[in-house]
């Protein structure tokens, strides 16, 4: 639920943009989705669960890391995370 707002953006940009970039060109496009972006910052800048301070928890043990570190199942799943990000985002960077 929470990264719902992800796929909803993609799906309702694909149309939003060409109708921009008539009206206002690559420039004013790019301009109006920064824009749109930016009034996002302070929002979520003021989100934080209910009832809690907006003190941060105390960091873990530094044994509790290391006992993660050492799981099977967690590297596996990290690695996946490793292997989806580089065969998303490398192509998405360099254009290719």
């Amino acid at each position: 639920l929470a990264l719902s707002g992800v796929s909803v953006a993609g799906l309702a940009l694909g149309p939003l943009v060409p109708v921009l970039l008539d009206a206002y060109g690559w420039r004013g496009t790019f301009l109006l989705l920064a824009a749109a972006s930016f009034n996002l910052v302070p929002a979520g800048a003021l989100l934080h669960p209910p009832g809690t301070s907006a003190s941060p928890p105390p960091p873990p043990p530094p044994r509790a890391i290391w006992r993660l570190l050492r799981r099977r199942a967690f590297l596996r799943y990290a690695m996946a995370f490793v292997l989806v990000d580089a065969g998303y985002y490398v192509p998405w960077v360099h254009g290719e």
